[in-house]
This record gives structure tokens, C-alpha cells and sequence, in this order.
């Protein structure tokens, strides 16, 4: 009957293993930027329900109507939209590496709303643009992009993607102007 008990255990361990540690746990075993893209890619999906809730927010209170999700929320529940993955690599990758000075990047679309924002962050004096909270229209914009020289080069890169109701404004180095959740 114990053998029983211990081989069911052991079968229901190995069929649903738990979620592998926190998020200071996890991020504190990763040792690249290379680790945050890949968590982001396999987990964190856009939520288009959140982006409308977002952009009521913004259209009654402007940029302070903002409001970006806790990156250990994120990695709870891995669904948001672009701020929220921005603010999850850039906490991410300022905690693997301080020097990679990982900041936000705002994209401003021309075509009008939704805008985007993005992390920006640096190796070797270049510039890398991490970017998995796109939705899937913007689908072309997701990855880990870079290297570039200035911000210009990256906003080279978006305009080069062809994307329907989106064209770039403007891309700038920007703080987050709303709250956090």
C-alpha cells in the first residue's frame, strides 16, 4: 500500500511539476539577457484585454492614467501588454547586470493609438531593444533586436517592418509617467 502511495505521488510530481521557484529566484539564476527574451517569449502572452482597460485609462487621465504591472505579478501571471513586458525585462535585466542600464524606450505611432513602449539597455557600448509585449498585429516587432548605435537605428529597424496601422513617430529614451500595479 506504501509503494502505492509513494508511485502515485512520484506520477503526479513528474505530471504537473510546480512553477520552478520566484521571480527573485529565477532571475537571480539567470546570467544574460539572452535568459530574459527566452522566459518572455515562452511565457508571457499580450493581453488585449488589459490594453483596452490601459487605453481607457489613458484617454480619460492622459500619460498618468498609465499603469504597468509588478514584474513578479508578470511572472506570476505571465498576460499583460507591452508596458508590462518592458517593465518585467527591464527590472530583469537591471538585477543580472546593472551595467546593461536597461531604461525605458517609448515609440510613439504615428498613426495614431496605440503607442508602444520598450526596453533599451547596452553591451559593449551598443544598443539592444527587447520587445516581447507586442500584440499580434505588431508581431513583427517581437524579439531581441540590436545591435544599434543610437535609437535611431532601432526606429530604422521598426519603419523597415511594414506594419498595417502603425508607422514611426518617434522613438525616445522616456520615463514611465504613470503608476505602478
Amino acid at each position: 500500500m506504501l509503494r502505492l502511495a509513494i508511485l502515485t505521488l512520484v506520477f503526479v510530481a513528474w505530471m504537473f511539476p510546480a512553477q520552478a521557484g520566484n521571480f527573485d529566484d529565477t532571475v537571480a539564476a539567470w546570467t544574460s539577457a539572452e535568459d530574459v527574451g527566452v522566459w518572455l517569449k515562452d511565457n508571457f502572452k499580450f493581453d488585449q484585454k488589459r490594453q483596452k482597460i490601459i487605453q481607457k485609462r489613458l484617454k480619460q487621465s492622459g500619460p498618468s492614467g498609465l499603469l504597468v504591472r509588478a514584474p513578479a505579478a508578470t511572472f506570476d501571471t505571465p498576460k499583460g501588454y507591452c508596458a508590462d513586458a518592458a517593465y518585467f525585462a527591464l527590472v530583469s535585466l537591471n538585477t543580472i547586470n546593472p551595467e546593461y542600464n536597461a531604461r525605458w524606450i517609448f515609440v510613439k505611432n504615428a498613426k495614431g493609438k496605440p503607442n508602444h513602449w520598450v526596453t533599451g539597455f547596452t553591451v559593449d557600448e551598443k544598443l539592444y531593444v527587447m520587445d516581447y509585449g507586442a500584440g499580434s498585429h505588431w508581431k513583427k516587432m517581437i524579439g531581441l533586436h540590436g545591435p544599434y548605435e543610437t535609437l535611431e537605428g532601432y526606429a530604422d529597424f521598426l519603419a523597415s517592418l511594414n506594419i498595417k496601422r502603425f508607422s514611426v513617430g518617434e522613438v525616445k529614451w522616456r520615463e514611465m509617467p504613470g503608476s505602478y500595479d
